[in-house]
Parts: C-alpha cells; structure tokens; sequence
C-alpha cells in the first residue's frame, strides 16, 4: 500500500518496460534457444510428431504444431499466465501422453515455465491454439509497454475441435536464422528415443544418436551416477559437433562442449590441439536438472556441481591419458633421440626424473610443439648433470665403509628414493673421476677449459666439509688473485672470471660465509678453498706451494678475508717433488696433491658408498623410453661401425 492512499485502498504493482525482457532472459533474444524452447514445449507435452515451419524472409509466419496432450482453456488460461510458473509442482516431472500415443517414460525439460514466451523473440506478439477432449481454444499473447501489466493474454475464440495438439505461430519482423540451419541446430541439441519425430519445412530432421565405443559410470555418494560416454566421431556425423565434453541432461545439450575447466592447473586438451579434435564425451547427468539455467545455456553454480564436474574431469584426464599414450610415448622417444648425447651419461636417477618429468608435461601442456619439448629436455639433463650438493653424502663422508653399525643405521633412516638420489649422485662422481684420469697424465691437457670445469664440479673429493653447497666460486677473490698476478708481471685471462687463468696453471677460489648469531646476516667469510690445477705431466715443486701462499696472504692484504677465515689451499700436478710437505702459516694451510693420489682415494671411497648402497636398497627401473631410445641408437652406432669396417677392410 502507497503512504498516501486512501484507508482500504491497494496500489496496484507496476511494470517497467524491461521487466519482462529481464524475467525472461536470453530465451527472447536469441532465435536459437527460442526455437529449442518451442520444440521442448512440444517434447513435455507428450507429443511424438513437431512440424516447424521456418519463414525464409521477414513479414512470414514462423508456425511450431505438435500433436501433444494439448490444453483445455483453463489449463492455459493458468500456464500461460502465471509468472515463474512451476512445471513441476502442478504437473510434476513426468511427462503425460495422448491416449492414442504408446506410454513410455519421458521425463520433462520444463521448470519455471518460461519457455512459453520464447515465440516473443520473433515478434512482438504471437498465437496459440490448442485443442483436446473435443474442445479448441485461438488465443493471442502480446507484449505491453509495461505499467500495469508486462504482457496480455487473450483467448479470441472457442471452437469445436476434434483430436489433440498445440500450435504456436509468429509473423517474424525481422531477419533471423536461415532456414538450412535449423535441423542442423535442432538436431545437435536433442538426442531422444526415435519415436520423436521434428520436420523443418516439411523434411524430417535426424536428430542426435550416440555412437557410443565406451562408458564409464562414476558413483557419487549422496549425489547419483554420473554415465560419461565416449564416442565414436566416425559412426555419425552429428557427432562431429562434440568436440570436448559435452553436458546432457534429460537427453538435452546443457551449454556447448568444450575442454574448459578439465584440468585445475589449466587445460588438458583445447579444440586447437590435433588430439582434442579425436574426442568427444557426453556426460549424462540427469539429476542436476535442477541446476541448468533457464534457457539451456550452462549450469548455475553450486557445491554440488563443482563435485561433479570434478569426479568426471577425473574420469576424462584417465580415459585420455589411455587413449594418448601411443602419441605422447613416440613424441616423448623422438625428444630424447634428439638429445641423446646429454641424457646417455647420465645415472639411472637422473634419466627416470628426465621421463616423468617429460610425461607429467606433456599431460599439462598438450599444445606444446614436438621442438619445445625437445628443448625441455635439454634444459632438464643440463640440470641434472651440475646438480650437487646432498645431505647424506655430507653424513656418507664422514663414515668408515667398513663402520657397519654406522651404515646400517643410515639404511634404516633411508628410503628408497633417498638412496637412489644418492645413488645418482655417486655415479656422476665416478663418471667425473674417470675422466680427469684420462687427462691428468697427458701434457696436451688445457687446464683451463679441462680440468678448470670438472674440478669445479669435484670440490667435494677435498673432504667432507666441501659436500656442502656453500661453497661457491667467488670472482671477487678471483679478481683479487688476478691483480696480484699483474704486479708480478704475469699476463692473465679477462675470459673466465670464476678463476684465474695463467699460463701452466689455472686457479679456482671458493669461499663459504660466516654468518651473525641475531638476524642471519653475513659477518665474515668463514673459509676459504684455493684450488690451483697445474697442467698434465707437471711437477709440483716448493716454488708452486710459496706461489700459493701467497695468494692467500694477498686476500688477507685486500680484505678478502679476515684474520679468521681459516684459507685451505691444494695445489695439483702430475707429480711431486721428493721431500715436499705441507705449508703452514697461522690459518693458512697449503697441500701439494698428486693428481692419482686425490682421484683414486677419491674413487675408493665413492665406488665402495655406491656399492654398499646398491646392496642396501632395491635396483631402480629404467624409464622405458629412454632405454629404448638409448639401447636402439647404441645398435644404430653398433652397425655403423661394423659396416664402416667392413667398407675399409674392403677397400684394403
């Protein structure tokens, strides 16, 4: 009631002009979802024959006539004109039959009864007749310019009429669909028993059969069965329009189909994709009806959809993870082909990460090119070759190999994922020691670019202490060392700024920062590494050993280091002079090493930690492409050689 009204008199409510295109929604904007509503209308009312006649120019008459249970005047004079009419209280969710159509169960696509104001889409007012039990009705519904009332809804006449049925017919005032579009349309959006028959303009339309090659039943408590069908594009060529994963409910597409949302991370598969133009799934799920929007075109968001549609993105990723094996395991061998090189000398450990790695992207990622996943695993074997650094090899290193209380109890504590992280690291470490042995003998062997990089990668053949990752190359000491080569007259390297180049000698510096006992910041360098590698074949003499001293002395002098920081230096060649000891000054400490004494004490203890954990702990598989790959180009090269031979033999 209006403050100022009379005592006893009601205001009536008004309408605004767009309050009937707001309540009504898309259902009067777009011809195709009109035209769905008018054929689903139909479909509730028990019918089993829909004639639509399409118009092919505006000022024609768009006409839907089915052969339904029809309406008695009351009965429409109520639907019709109830707002937010509800479908399933007053005739519930079970579709009625004509007494002279076979029963069989249907159950309704209609809730709110909005669908009967789709004719409003094609013009501004439209006609009805029905007729059932003898009696016809012709009525007329026409839209307002609001105030008291949104639409009007006339009967005209009554008549005497046999059989039963409902005819909505529009005069069409402006350009919509063309009519060859139509039974595509119907057609792709119904998939129901045959006994439902559409004719556009007198052709029957085919509507949607599921060729299905497999089902898959998701059982969800407390929520119903979720039916996902894959199907077969080639069986029917409506299916093409499947493309994704395509919502029904009551046999009736929700929305379009689409990979959207598959994957939380992102999408698995999308329509550019050559694999996602293979698939299509239908998912059936007949009890979120009460969640699909008013005109068809999506669900409304609730708790209980976002369940669903999380189990059948599941179910899909594992169905397509089946059906894309083949395509993703050639893919996957033809990357690691192509950087076979890199991937041969790794470990086991390292080569098994490379592949799963290598799957779980291209799961992620499936529009990733053939080339960037090659480049993937360039990228991830360069990784792994300059990994280092493990706590447990800190604990290994400390421990006897022949100490077996001490070994048993790290057993215990490891699993088996620890072990082969160990393990891979154990044999890059004896890969690493293989080769400088190869070079540390021969005279030709450059330092620099040699042995410079292995030993940089080999700090931890120095003792325990240096498994530790705080060890790094520090280039402002190298610097440092780089001037005081210049006062004495020596020509150095500006190309490598880790170390210092010289001309028989390359020098390595690494420091490892002390930090405060409050806020964790750096107070000092605790220690300091000097690395000099002589060249093959060189003699280590008391000149090399004063030389490195003096490095030290020379970062103590530019405040490299403090009068704390303990300076550890080993000088490397070939061989030593014969009564050559260790220099020691206060925290400086030099060594002079023989290049076979360090690698061979450093193998004997690698080898035997390798070999008593292989013995502790399970062998580890191989990833199986990679050793395919890997085993295949080994017998390619094997081959060759031998036919390469033979061609020389020959020749000979």
């Amino acid at each position: 009631m209006c403050p100022n009204a009379a005592k006893g008199d009601e205001s009536p409510l008004l309408f605004g002009t767009g309050f009937f295109h707001d309540h009504v929604g898309q259902i009067i904007h777009d011809p195709r979802i009109a035209i769905l509503e008018l054929i689903a209308n139909s479909y509730d009312a028990g019918a089993d024959q829909v004639q639509v006649e399409w118009p092919s120019l505006p000022g024609e008459v768009l006409s839907v006539t089915d052969n339904g249970t029809g309406m008695t005047r009351q009965e429409f004079e109520k639907r019709w004109r109830t707002l937010s009419y509800n479908r399933e209280t007053e005739q519930g969710t079970s579709v009625v039959f004509p007494s002279d159509i076979p029963t069989r169960k249907r159950t309704a696509f209609g809730r709110n009864g909005k669908g009967r104001f789709s004719a409003f889409c094609f013009g501004e007012e439209y006609q009805v007749e029905t007729w059932r039990d003898g009696k016809g009705i012709k009525a007329t519904v026409r839209l307002t310019s609001g105030n008291k009332l949104p639409f009007s809804c006339n009967v005209d006449e009554e008549s005497v009429r046999q059989g039963h049925g409902t005819k909505v017919s529009v005069l069409v005032s402006s350009s919509t669909l063309p009519a060859e579009t139509i039974p595509e349309l119907i057609g792709f959006r119904f998939a129901v028993d045959p006994s439902f028959q559409v004719s556009v303009n007198g052709h029957r339309v085919q509507l949607l059969t599921l060729s299905t090659l497999a089902t898959i039943s998701v059982e969800m408590d407390g929520v119903g069965t979720v039916i996902i069908h894959r199907l077969d594009p080639q069986k029917h060529e409506r299916t093409m329009h499947l493309k994704g994963i395509a919502w029904w409910v009551n046999k009736r597409l929700v929305g379009e189909p689409s990979w959207d949302g598959l994957d939380a991370e992102g999408k698995y598969l999308d329509g550019r994709t050559t694999e996602a133009k293979r698939f299509s799934f239908v998912v059936e799920v007949d009890f979120l009806k009460d969640e699909v929007k008013a005109d068809w075109s999506g669900f409304n968001a609730t708790t209980r959809l976002n369940a669903v549609k999380t189990a059948v993105h599941e179910a899909v990723v594992k169905e397509l993870r089946g059906l894309l094996a083949d395509d993703r395991r050639a893919t996957k061998k033809s990357a690691i082909a192509q950087n076979r090189t890199l991937i041969k000398d790794l470990p086991v450990v390292s080569q098994n990460q490379i592949g799963q790695f290598l799957e779980q992207v291209q799961e992620k990622c499936p529009s990733l090119s053939p080339l960037d996943l090659s480049r993937t695993v360039e990228i991830l074997a360069k990784l792994e070759q300059s990994r280092s650094g493990y706590d447990l090899l800190r604990q290994l290193a400390t421990c006897a190999p022949d100490d077996l209380d001490t070994w048993n109890g790290l057993m215990e504590q490891w699993t088996a994922s620890n072990a082969a992280i160990v393990l891979n690291e154990l044999e890059r470490r004896i890969s690493l020691i293989q080769k400088l042995q190869e070079l540390i003998h021969v005279k030709s062997t450059d330092e620099v670019h040699d042995l410079q990089p292995l030993f940089e990668r080999g700090l931890w053949m120095f003792g325990p202490e240096y498994e530790s990752v705080e060890f790094t190359s520090n280039r402002g000491m190298a610097f440092v060392v780089r001037e005081f080569f210049r006062k004495h007259g020596v020509a150095t390297s500006q190309k490598r700024p880790d170390f210092v180049a010289l001309p028989e000698a390359s020098i390595g510096l690494y420091s490892s920062d002390e930090f405060a006992d409050s806020g964790g910041d750096v107070s000092a360098v605790r220690k300091v590494l000097i690395v000099e590698l002589k060249k093959g074949g060189f003699c280590i003499t008391q000149k090399e050993l004063d030389q490195a001293r003096d490095y030290a002395k020379e970062l103590r002098t530019t405040g490299c280091a403090q009068a704390s920081t303990r300076i550890e230096g080993y000088v490397l060649g070939a061989t030593i002079e014969a009564g050559l000891d260790p220099l020691t000054s206060g925290n400086i400490e030099v060594k002079p090493f023989p290049y076979d004494i360090l690698l061979s004490r450093a193998h004997t203890r690698i080898f035997n930690l390798a070999k008593k954990i292989r013995s502790s702990k399970p062998e580890l598989c191989t990833d199986a492409e990679i050793k395919d790959v890997l085993e295949t180009q080994d017998l390619f090269a094997s081959i060759e050689t031998e036919v390469s031979e033979a061609a020389m033999q020959d020749a000979g």
